[in-house]
């Protein structure tokens, strides 16, 4: 359902007309919306939630805001409207990469090529300082199903290293079970570049294999392999891989951030020479 305050047909900020629902989560409603600015389609994600959704909701607004990338969502706008919050993005056509993996492993090629694209975007990112903290198969996007034309959503809990306001004290745990580094699992108060890599690391393995590094019969299962259990190789799972493909692929998930490549640049520059 819609929030209360707003309907099919609303004009949002005097410019976007909402047009229908396209999904629901904890933390709201998207639609799709027409802009009268520009005349095309739009996604108007709609807060509904508590002061920590709201927010992380003004946090996704404010860094996709800073981040223009071909393989990261396009902000349009955001702001406040009859009550709701709202944030307005690209309209995409397509699948999430979770679903595609579903139907099994991809092409070699294909599967360094999506890898990076995504690390070229999260270089942009860290470059600013940026760490998503939540990349995985579902925010992953194909456009219109390619897997040659990849975009990173969802920055909603991305933290901004040089902010003087931190999001989460130690302990706290955000993220992804099963895509989660090892130091984010343990909650440590400072997460860079390398966890995204370690993250990336776990969608690459998952494209060349088709299954997830890590399998746990219970979230704490999960965690606790993630913590102490190496990750297998993926040459282990899917033969003829190239010894260099393999060896990159183990240094993303290697447990130690010191040992990792230390940010997306260093990965898409890794990836590129095995292309």
């Amino acid at each position: 359902m819609y929030d209360r305050r707003v309907r099919p047909g609303d004009l949002l900020d005097g410019r976007f007309r909402l047009e229908r629902e396209a999904g629901a989560g904890g933390m709201g409603v998207v639609c799709q919306a027409h802009d009268l600015h520009t005349g095309e389609a739009v996604a108007i994600k709609l807060l509904h939630g508590d002061r920590a959704a709201s927010a992380r909701f003004q946090r996704e607004a404010r860094v996709l805001a800073q981040l223009k990338h071909p393989a990261i969502v396009h902000y349009v706008a955001h702001g406040v409207t009859a009550g709701s919050m709202f944030l307005a993005m690209e309209w995409l056509e397509g699948e999430d990469l979770g679903e595609r993996l579903k139907r099994g492993p991809l092409a070699v090629a294909d599967a360094l090529h999506l890898a990076r694209r995504i690390a070229d975007a999260l270089a942009l990112a860290h470059l600013r300082g940026i760490v998503h903290r939540d990349l995985k198969p579902s925010n992953v996007f194909l456009r219109g199903g390619s897997v040659r034309d990849v975009v990173l959503l969802d920055f909603g809990i991305a933290r901004v290293q040089a902010a003087s306001v931190v999001m989460t004290g130690a302990g706290t745990v955000l993220g992804t079970p099963g895509y989660m580094a090892p130091e984010q699992v343990r909650g440590d108060p400072l997460i860079d570049a390398r966890a995204d890599v370690f993250s990336l690391g776990c969608v690459l393995f998952e494209c060349l294999t088709g299954r997830a590094v890590f399998v746990g019969d219970s979230t704490i299962a999960l965690l606790a392999k993630i913590l102490m259990e190496e990750a297998p190789r993926a040459s282990e799972l899917r033969g003829g891989l190239h010894a260099a493909i393999d060896d990159t692929v183990a240094r993303m998930l290697d447990k130690e951030p010191e040992t990792r490549f230390v940010d997306g640049a260093a990965v898409r520059d890794a990836i590129a020479a095995l292309e």
